[in-house]
């Protein structure tokens, strides 16, 4: 089977999970990385594992869902293998997540913080989203990024209609200067690969993004919003702990094309499932990622393997957990295999950058009181960093 990784960054680049870097065309990554090997054995039943003492299923449910946690987002029982266990009319879930345009392409989103001194909320996404071409293998700049004309920030169920969305200016997005560190690529292409298997030490990776835009996003209560939080809070590694999934791609419930998903005719949503937490971790310089995956023995029609459920469109797209009293943001997707949205793969398909790894690069510009200009010039702790504002 060929181990072809892709990010998945527009599905108005076609089903196969191709970046498009915010212009069009692109490529996949090369097969011969490190994640050809099985990291740990297969094992449909992890342990159960708990937080803070409790039991995952004593954590409870967490404040406005209208369908039981975790369990109506548990896939089983399906007849078919789909991106969204659930549906997309759970208003509660919208809140936890944007849909973000770069021109004529789509990625994802989750809110971390409104400050309301200066009336703007911060969310946290996919740094290839916003990278056009990339010069410089050692440092990403100013002009490599999509102008913030060029982007859009959106809110709702479905926000692919325009009736039911509520939009949002971006005032800025900050990336590291070390993104995909050590190569270089043109308009319509991608970083070269996202596999410490290529480069240096220091190599590609990085895939992380902070987006500001103007307003209070989907008024929510400042504890209402997914937190970045360090490491030491995160669930168990290797345990059934469930993690919900989101983003705004192709959702094949619907089964529509994705050139459609630029025309509000619905075939994009707010998607949602839950799975098990963490099968791998791999965590090297430059490259953070978690595999927040379901695995399947056979239960769903036969099929076999770690579950392909990222799909064009829900690159930055959250992987929260509920610790009973908050959500905390986890990771937010990166890649996934060419061609395989909805499929079972015997190795570990989907990776999600681990955004912990970048907690004390990310609560500098939050906490900032001029994050552009902090930016701009590495001070108050906002270092390395790189925005269009």
């Amino acid at each position: 089977m060929s181990k072809s990784f892709t990010l998945v960054l527009s599905v108005l680049c076609g089903t196969i999970l191709i970046a498009c870097n915010g212009g069009g065309g692109g490529g996949s990554s090369n097969g011969n990385s490190s994640f050809a090997m099985e990291p740990i054995p297969p094992n449909p039943v992890q342990p159960v594992g708990t937080y803070n003492g409790l039991a995952y299923s004593a954590l409870g449910q967490p404040p406005g869902l209208t369908t039981a946690y975790p369990d109506t987002f548990w896939p089983n029982g399906l007849l078919s293998l789909q991106i969204a266990y659930g549906n997309n009319s759970e208003s509660s879930i919208a809140n936890l997540t944007a849909y973000v345009r770069m021109g004529g392409h789509l990625c994802s989103a989750t809110p971390v913080k409104y400050d309301s001194v200066r009336n703007t909320t911060f969310l946290i996404g996919a740094a290839h989203c916003f990278v056009k071409y990339k010069d410089s293998a050692t440092t990403l700049t100013r002009a490599n990024l999509s102008p913030t004309s060029e982007l859009d920030v959106y809110h709702g169920v479905n926000a692919e209609s325009i009736t039911e969305r509520t939009p949002y200016v971006v005032e800025a997005v900050y990336l590291r200067q070390d993104y995909c560190y050590n190569a270089t690529f043109v308009v319509d292409d991608q970083c070269p690969n996202f596999s410490p298997s290529y480069g240096v030490a220091n190599g590609q990776g990085n895939d992380i993004a902070v987006i500001q835009i103007q307003g209070h996003y989907a008024n929510l209560p400042a504890e209402s919003y997914p937190q970045v939080v360090p490491s030491s809070e995160y669930p168990t590694p290797y345990t059934a702990a469930p993690v919900l999934s989101i983003g705004y791609g192709i959702n094949t419930q619907s089964q529509n094309s994705a050139a459609e998903c630029s025309n509000s005719l619905e075939p994009c949503g707010t998607m949602f499932y839950t799975a098990n937490y963490q099968y791998w971790q791999q965590d090297t310089t430059g490259y953070h990622y978690l595999y927040n995956n379901f695995y399947n023995n056979g239960g769903l029609g036969g099929a076999y393997g770690y579950s392909a459920l990222i799909c064009g469109g829900d690159s930055g797209g959250g992987d929260l957990f509920w610790t009973g009293t908050k959500w905390i943001l986890l990771s937010e997707h990166t890649y996934g295999p060419g061609g395989a949205c909805g499929t079972f793969y015997s190795y570990l398909p989907n990776g999600s950058t681990n955004v912990s790894s970048y907690y004390d690069w990310i609560m500098p510009i939050l906490n900032s009181t001029d994050p552009i200009s902090d930016c701009k010039n590495s001070t108050n702790g906002v270092t390395i960093c790189v925005t269009n504002g």
